[in-house]
Formats: structure tokens, sequence, C-alpha cells
């Protein structure tokens, strides 16, 4: 028997687990001594064993136009197109979709490809959709992105507030560890849904979609007419209050319980708990920022903290992250205008440094940040790029405002390349196939949501044609002359390149071996002296802006499914994962289904400006003229993805699109 471990490969929470592999049998459990999560481990783990060879890609495939019929081809071809294809093109006629679900030496090693060897920005990632909204947040408030507690705060926290969050389906492992204390803390939850876990709430607050910001300002306007403001702290590790609270003077509780629908009790209630708490963490996901308003939601729950000083050992504003390794991805950059060590291309000493750092000459990497996702299906579709290479993500479901996206795939002068373990919808719209080495067959690490850094084992062998992500475009790079700069033989000395690049900077690592991780950057709190990268801390004017229901009366959200992970391309691949999952619905207020004459059980059509979708009617406690969907279903158990009526509009700092708020129709399907 061999035991090896790693973190998991799903949700942001970056659970530690340990394989154990006896004749030829996997199974897997939580690793109790994981710094982080201390065995904590979900269903969706425990099942990962039955995914690994189900509809594998194990063949390079190749069209030359999207009408023909694939037909496979070996690795030295695949790389010759790429390199004749790539040679063809200017870098800004190029783009690269990436993802927080591969390890940080893939991502470091395609950053360094993209915008140290071709000259490009235009590379973005999945984390876009994510955490791109709290990555800006937090560089705005504090001067760097990194989440400043970790999860040994929820130990002795005294309560804990979820807005936009419903952690006990998507970060299950950190849920189950606050229920731990039940008794002793208490439990906000902000939210439209009455989710899993509002029932475990002591209070649910039936919140209006799209109006965060408006209902947090609300709760700064009592702590500063109450006078339960920290002062001293404001004082002295902050600017800009005095600013700030000239906007605040706008938000009373009046005008918010308006705003947002509910009681101003409900306001008053979270001011309370804000000023008299013995330690406080907000908790936040995408349901804060998948907004137009995003930034300012995220911004206005980090100015709460701060004018009550809750940091470290009174509090954190707390941004769980949705994937498991884009805390990783962060660290190396790769977000358009990202560079590794938390740089940025638009700091001229930043891009002087990683310049030298790699070897390259003066000006390669462009000042300038490339498009983000939803500004490349633009440059697409005006044929200003023409060539996009999706790595480790489904996009083909996953992306907001789906048909436009679709028809940008499907144009015949884009060159579209996959690069995945699994053939997923995306795969349909691909010139070139190209079959990756996932999670177990490579190894690694990965970065939790608390900053823990995770060594991933390998374990098992990958199909006879997969290499690992970092393998591909190592290989494709020294066929185009950059073997000096990509000289890698193995993960390790990749790793050891990046740790390098850190030294100095928040996200230190350079003291990291593979043989001593686990190991958390930046310490249990990363402001534990309040000396911050900005100097101090700043606050920052939070306007509410009403979000677009395009005239439609009833308000769609979208998130995750309890047992399915994103779009299901591994999870929706086990029996008992699927069980009571694999039915499409949207969830309706009781009250709005007799309006419309619908019962539980119908079909009804939800009918955007840009599409519709067909679900099944599921009675519930949601908010009046609210409807909930999830948004992962893939075309093998639903003809309609979720984003088909999604909008692409994105918030004008983070460039994260709404997909929270979309206005929508019912019509019933008789």
């Amino acid at each position: 028997m061999d035991i090896f471990k790693a973190q998991c490969p799903y949700c942001g929470t970056g659970c530690g687990l340990e394989i154990i592999v006896k004749d030829d049998k996997i199974k897997i459990r939580g690793d109790k001594e994981h710094i982080a999560t201390k065995g904590s481990v979900c269903i969706k783990a425990v099942h990962l064993p039955k995914v690994f060879d189900r509809g594998r890609l194990d063949r390079v495939l190749y069209r030359e136009s999207k009408e023909e019929e694939f037909k496979e081809i070996d690795w030295n071809l695949a790389y010759k197109i790429l390199k004749n294809k790539l040679n063809s093109l200017s870098p800004e006629e190029t783009y690269f979709y990436v993802s927080g679900q591969l390890f940080t030496e893939d991502s470091y090693v395609i950053n360094k490809f993209v915008k140290g060897f071709l000259g490009t920005n235009n590379i973005d990632s999945n984390s876009r959709l994510c955490v791109a909204t709290a990555a800006t947040a937090y560089k705005l408030a504090f001067g760097s992105d990194g989440v400043p507690g970790c999860y040994d705060d929820i130990d002795d926290a005294d309560t804990f507030i979820f807005i936009g969050s419903n952690a006990a389906w998507a970060h299950p492992g950190i849920f189950r560890r606050i229920l731990k204390r039940r008794k002793e803390v208490k439990i906000v939850v902000i939210d439209p849904n009455y989710t899993e876990t509002a029932k475990h709430s002591d209070k649910w607050i039936e919140i209006k979609a799209g109006t965060d910001t408006a209902f947090l300002n609300g709760v700064l306007y009592i702590l500063y007419k109450n006078n339960w403001i920290d002062w001293d702290f404001i004082k002295n590790y902050t600017e800009g209050f005095e600013e700030l609270i000239k906007e605040i003077e706008k938000y009373d509780p009046k005008t918010v319980a308006k705003i947002c629908e509910i009681d101003e009790e409900d306001i008053y209630y979270v001011a309370e708990l804000f000023a008299k708490s013995r330690k406080l963490i907000t908790f936040w996901t995408m349901g804060v920022n998948q907004s137009t308003n995003g930034t300012m939601k995220a911004l206005a729950i980090i100015n709460l903290h701060l004018a009550t000083g809750r940091l470290n050992d009174k509090g954190c504003p707390f941004s769980l992250t949705g994937q498991c390794n884009a805390m990783g991805g962060r660290e190396v950059g790769y977000l358009c205008n990202g560079l590794p060590g938390f740089r940025d291309v638009r700091n001229e000493e930043d891009r002087k440094f990683m310049e030298e750092f790699w070897g390259i000459e003066r000006g390669k990497i462009k000042e300038k940040p490339g498009y983000s996702i939803t500004e490349a299906i633009d440059k697409i579709l005006e044929g200003e790029i023409k060539f996009l290479w999706i790595v480790c993500t489904n996009p083909a479901v996953s992306m907001p405002n789906l048909n436009k996206f679709l028809k940008a795939l499907k144009k015949e002068d884009l060159f579209v390349v996959v690069q995945d373990s699994y053939f997923t919808d995306t795969c349909k719209y691909a010139n070139l196939i190209l079959p990756a080495a996932q999670w177990g067959e490579k190894e690694g690490v990965m970065t939790g949501g608390d900053r823990t850094v995770t060594y991933c084992s390998k374990f098992r062998e990958p199909p006879k044609n997969a290499k690992p992500d970092w393998k591909i475009f190592t290989e494709l790079a020294q066929r185009m002359g950059g073997e000096e700069l990509f000289p890698y033989k193995n993960s390790r000395e990749i790793f050891e390149e990046f740790k390098r690049c850190t030294k100095g900077r928040l996200c230190d690592i350079s003291e990291f071996n593979y043989e001593n991780l686990p190991k958390r950057w930046g310490g249990k709190h990363l402001y534990k002296d309040l000396k911050f990268p900005s100097g101090k801390a700043r606050f920052h004017i939070t306007k509410y802006e009403e979000p677009d229901d395009e005239g439609f009366d009833y308000i769609l959200t979208t998130g995750r499914l309890k047992k399915q992970w994103h779009t299901m391309t591994k999870t929706g691949k086990v029996e008992e994962l699927l069980r009571g999952e694999d039915i499409p619905y949207v969830l309706m207020n009781e009250d709005d289904a007799k309006e419309l004459g619908v019962n539980d059980g119908d079909e009804v059509l939800i009918v955007s400006k840009r599409g519709e979708i067909k679900r099944v009617v599921k009675l519930g406690k949601i908010k009046r003229k609210h409807l909930f969907t999830p948004f992962g279903y893939n075309r093998e158990f639903c003809d309609t993805p979720t984003n088909l009526v999604t909008k692409d509009k994105v918030d004008p700092l983070s460039k994260e699109p709404e997909l929270k708020f979309t206005g929508v129709k019912i019509v019933k399907i008789d």
C-alpha cells in the first residue's frame, strides 16, 4: 500500500487529501495533518477515482475546417501546425484562455510563453469569471492581492456573515468547520435565496439581488452615526475615511431598506454585529464578485472591516475562491495584466524585473494589458483575433452571453485549440484537440483559498498520448527557438524558477520546497503588523448602481449544485453525485408560481434578450420575483445551458461579468 498526498482539484477551499493506492485500487480520504484543512473532505473528492478514465482524451485530433470530421495525428504534426499558425500571425492576433484548475507550474510556463516569448498580454483565465473582482478590491484597499486571514481564524471567531455565498454547497469543508462551533457563534446570511447555508443561520436577510453595495453602505451609515467606529485604527492605519463618509450620508436606513426590499432592522442587526462582536469574518464569493457593481460591493465589505478595525485577531474580509488553484494562478499573474510574484505589466519596474529574470530583451513584455476574455470575444467577432487556445476549461458552457461566444467559436477564420483531459462541449468547436495529463498524473503545487501551498503527488500514469500542460507549451517553445527560455525537464525545475521571482514579494515562497509543503505564505495574518503594501489601507467611495433588469419582471440568479462542480466535466460522470441533481431546475417562489399558474414539476421557458432556456420548476423559499438555476449543466444533461440567457456586461474595474442578475420572463410550456 502506498499513500500519496495532494490538494483536492475541485473548489478553492484547498482540502488536503491522502490518496491510498493498493492493488491498483485508489481510495481518497482527508489528510488530518494538512495545516489548513485538517482532514476535511467532501463527497466530490471521495469519488474522484471513478472519473480518471471516463470520457478521457487520449489522442491528438485535428481538422483544418470546423465542418470536417476530426482525424488523429501525432504530437510532432500538432507542434508543426501550432508553430506555423503562430508564426503566420502577429502576437496580438492570438489569444490564450487558461484555468484556475491548472497547477502553478503549468500556469507559470503558459504565462511566460505568452508574455515573455510571444510578447503579447492576450491571456486571461476563467478566474476572470470568479475572483477577479475580489483580487481587484484587495489591491485597491491594501495594495496587493491576498486574503488577509486564514482558516484558523474560523476557530476563534464568534460571528460569520455570508454575503452572496452558499458555502454549505460550494465550500463544504469551510462551512462544516464553522458548524462544529454552532452553539458558540452567530451566522448571518445575506442572499435572495434561502440556501442551505441560510438554513443553518441565525438570521437570513432576504436582500434584493444586486443591491449589496447599498446595504453595506447602510451598515456603515449606522456605525458612523452611533460612533461604533474604531477611530484609533482609522487614524493610524488607514486613509480616505472622510471622503467615504460624504458618500455614506446618502445611505440612511430608510433609503437602503427601500432599495434592498428589506426591513430597516436588518441593517441595524448587522451594524451591531460589526460593533460588538469579538471577532467577525465576512465570507463572500460569486454573489458579490459576478456583478457589474462587484468591485464596489467587495470594497464596501472591506470598508466595514477597516472602519471597525476588524483585521487579524478581530476579523477578516474573506473572499472564498472558486477554483482549486485560482490563488496560485494569481501568484503567477495569469490574467491579462499580471506578472509573476503579484507584479503588473503596467508597472515599469515589474516589467524590467521579469525581463531581466527571464533573460529576454527590454520591451518584450508589453505595457498595455491584454484583452479580458469578454473583450477578446468582441475582437474575435471583429476579426482582430484569429487564434484561440483554451486550456483546462469549458467556456462553451460557462461563458456569459453564450450565443455570442458560440458565434465567435464557430467562425471559420478563428483557429481554435482545446487542451483538456476530457472531451468537453468546447471540443466540438475546436480545430486542434490536445490531450492533457490531469491531477494525479503529474506533480506540482496548488495554493488553496487561505494561501496554503500544497504539493500534489503523481500517483498514476496518464493515458498514452496525454502530456502535462507545462510540457506541451515547453516542447512547442523549444521547436520555435525558445530552448534557452524553456529548458524544463520536469515540474520541479519550473517551481524552483518561479519561487525565486517571489523573493521579497508579499507572496514570497522562495524558501518553499516540494518536501516541506504544505506551507502558508504570509503567515496566519498577511498584515500582522498592520503594514500594507500601499502604506496605509485605503477606504474607497463605494457607489451603488442599480442593476439593469432590461424591462423584465423577474431576476434570474445562478450558482452551484450541491454535489456537482462547474460544468460537470468530471462530477457528471459519477452516478452517486448525480442522484437528485440530473434534472435541470429553476427555483421559484410559490406566490410567483400561483400568479403564473405554474406548479411544481412544470416545464417553463426562461427568456432574456439574449436567448432562452428550458427548466423544470421547483417551488421553494426564494425572494419574490427572483429565480435561481444552477449554471453548470452541460449539454449532456441539458440542451440549453444557463448562460444562454446571461449578459456579458462587466464590472468596469475588475472586468468580471454580471452573472448574478439577469432580467427574464417566464413562459409556461403546455
